[in-house]
């Protein structure tokens, strides 16, 4: 399956609409109180452009996505959701609700750019309540102008050129950063070190996992943090960071998934229909969990996560992001190790695998390579070396980093011993020297 992001991205976004709740009573459904279930939808009212013909968004997707449970409508809410295409990537939606209006406003693409897109849906609002005009002039230009390069950046002007909205494309493999990432600010915000560690273990071991929040910026802001600390391995099961309460069905789902759900949604689901879940309550930060995985991860690892984790002064930038990668660098960085060379192609030994790494970490590492998402991993690294394709992105720099760090501190150790050797020695000589004179 391979990465869940589109890589020949066109255009900026796909399509904008503003939709309209029809909100309407399911009376076959019951919630936990013992009262009807509400069901709320919407549909669109204004759109751009008028060549999108998605019939699943239009007609099910965007609106259920839009009005996926009961809001409060004291502040204003921004959030994003996913819609996982045929092709199995991600097309993201951006979502805003003004206590202002009845209706919220929605932006589909297929760019990963959150903190962009978020502050775009700011500017999008005031733009159409002040010049309905300059609106449509402004989504047109934005639409057709492309995509700008890795690192690389687009300005769209307003207001008669007295204003302008820069799109910044991220460089390739960068890391969430505080405080510049709105979803990992968030994340770190709403949700302790120990969590973190749990819900990191979980998706190690892919198991069935519900983020709840009442509010839905934080709910699909710490899903989607917390999806981003696998890189460089990708999900490769059901990921809904937004579950409206038409699709709540999925939580019966017997595959590994990463859902987050609004609390209304979630209270309208028994303990029984759940079955074996794994469910962090990102307003209580409470987890709970039938399993025990962060015992089964290296204790050596979850050590150091834990230390560096609670130097809460050294977390600004990408550090927190480092600390997760750094992990998995020491789980999987010695995967070319087990690469063996061939005249048409380059394979993956397993069996080498194990036996190349550290003693303590091989019983983690055995069950490790039975997950889909560390054997898609490979794939997608084999893929890169048989295709001649080098490549340099943090996970492969973290593991020199980490490698050149392992074999200084073996230099060091070798020297260590030798001294100590050869003081040792100096010292028998010397009793013995000392037991001849007396």
């Amino acid at each position: 399956m391979g990465s869940r992001i589109k890589s020949d991205v066109k255009k900026l976004f796909e399509f904008w609409c503003e939709v309209k709740p029809t909100r309407g009573i399911d009376r076959g459904t019951v919630s936990r109180n013992g009262g009807a279930a509400a069901k709320p939808d919407g549909i669109i009212i204004e759109s751009f452009p008028e060549g999108f013909r998605d019939k699943e968004m239009l007609n099910t997707g965007i609106p259920s996505f839009a009005f996926p449970c009961e809001l409060e409508r004291g502040s204003v809410q921004s959030y994003s959701f996913v819609h996982t295409t045929g092709d199995s990537k991600w097309r993201f939606g951006f979502c805003r609700h003004d206590p202002k209006t009845e209706t919220a406003m929605v932006l589909i693409t297929y760019l990963p750019w959150h903190d962009t897109f978020l502050k775009l849906l700011i500017v999008l609002a005031e733009l159409r309540r002040t010049d309905r005009n300059g609106f449509r002039t402004f989504l047109s230009e934005a639409y057709n102008r492309g995509v700008p390069d890795s690192g690389g950046s687009l300005t769209v002007f307003y207001n008669s050129g007295q204003s302008h909205f820069t799109f910044e494309r991220p460089l390739q493999f960068q890391l969430p950063s505080i405080p510049e990432n709105h979803n990992l600010n968030l994340y770190y915000n709403f949700v302790d070190p120990k969590e973190m560690i749990s819900v990191f273990a979980a998706m190690l071991a892919e198991r069935r996992i519900i983020f709840t929040s009442s509010h839905l910026d934080r709910l699909s802001s710490c899903i989607q943090a917390a999806n981003a600390f696998l890189y460089p391995m990708v999900w490769q099961h059901i990921f809904i960071p937004i579950l409206p309460w038409a699709f709540k069905d999925y939580l019966g789902a017997p595959m590994p998934y990463l859902i987050g759900v609004p609390k209304p949604v979630l209270e309208t689901v028994s303990a029984d229909e759940l079955g074996e879940v794994v469910i962090l309550n990102c307003d209580t930060k409470v987890f709970e969990s039938p399993f025990d995985d962060v015992r089964a991860l290296p204790p050596e690892i979850v050590s150091q996560m834990k230390k560096y984790l609670s130097h809460t002064q050294d977390h600004i930038g990408d550090r927190v992001s480092k600390i997760f990668l750094g992990a998995l660098v020491q789980l999987i960085g010695g995967y070319r190790d087990a690469v063996e060379f061939h005249d048409t192609c380059k394979t993956f030994n397993h069996d080498k695998f194990i036996e190349s790494r550290p003693a303590h970490l091989r019983p983690f590492l055995t069950k490790m390579m039975e997950l889909q998402i560390f054997a898609q991993f490979v794939d997608d690294r084999l893929k890169m070396l048989n295709s001649g394709l080098g490549f340099s992105d943090e996970f492969e720099l973290e593991t020199v980093r980490y490698a050149e760090k392992m074999k200084k501190r073996g230099r060091n150790y070798v020297f260590l011993k030798h001294v100590k050797d050869k003081y040792n020695l100096g010292k028998r000589n010397v009793s013995r020297v000392f037991a001849k004179t007396y």
